[in-house]
């Protein structure tokens, strides 16, 4: 529903008699505030966001009544670069996740209640032990390992913006009252290795062969071994051993 109507705004403006900067109000209104109005509470997965990203940057071509074949650069691009930094759904989705935990975190009321003890099961799943530890364990994760939750959602969403928000030492300090904190986690203890393998990852060594001196059936002992662990950890968590240090 979102798509398709983003996609009658992208046509309404496609030969507009108005002026660009008009018919980038009316996209817009029209068509990112179809977006903006549920992003925070839909599991948007990367291929869908892109293909939003994809039919905003048409729509930003077609105020200027520019051919499809224009290169996107000039719409995504910083001002500082020459770019026209248009307004992209990844920008719009981190921002109403923003407003969204604010609005419910406002108060002392159920609303409250319901996203701690969300923070809490998220806590959990990443086995971490903070917000600000889930932030920085979204380094580790692509977009759709972390769709499952809100804050998931809004923890990767600032680590792909590289944004520090303020109040996630606060919020820490309000999540004592249903989770304990300030205990060297899971999560961290094994951050190390697991950023070494990424790292192994993203150089795309070939281990399917010997490489660094490695056989292959050691490599796959580390693919293998962050399996097991995110496999066992919760059984230990479960009777009381929420941290390294218990």
């Amino acid at each position: 529903m979102v798509r398709q109507k983003i996609i009658a705004a992208c046509e309404l403006i496609k030969c507009h008699p108005l002026t660009p900067e008009l018919a980038l109000e009316l996209f817009t209104s029209n068509g990112m505030g179809v977006f903006r109005f549920s992003a925070a509470l839909i599991e948007w997965s990367e291929s869908e966001l892109n293909d939003v990203k994809r039919l905003c940057v048409q729509a930003y071509k077609n105020t200027w009544h520019l051919p499809r074949s224009t290169a996107s650069a000039l719409f995504i691009f910083p001002k500082t670069h020459a770019g026209k930094e248009s307004t992209l759904p990844m920008a719009v989705l981190t921002q109403e996740l923003l407003l969204h935990a604010e609005r419910c975190m406002r108060h002392e009321d159920v609303f409250n209640k319901i996203m701690l003890a969300g923070l809490k099961r998220s806590l959990d799943d990443w086995l971490c032990d903070s917000f600000v530890e889930i932030n920085e364990e979204m380094e580790l994760w692509k977009w759709d390992d972390a769709t499952g939750d809100f804050w998931s959602r809004l923890a990767q969403a600032l680590q792909q913006g590289n944004i520090s928000v303020t109040w996630a030492e606060q919020l820490d300090s309000r999540l004592a009252s249903v989770h304990t904190t300030g205990k060297l986690s899971w999560a961290a203890a094994t951050r190390s290795i697991r950023e070494c393998k990424m790292g192994i990852e993203r150089s795309r060594l070939d281990t399917d062969s010997e490489v660094c001196g490695l056989h292959q059936t050691t490599w796959e002992l580390m693919w293998a071994g962050e399996a097991a662990m995110r496999k066992s950890i919760p059984a230990p968590r479960q009777s009381g051993y929420e941290s390294i240090s218990d």
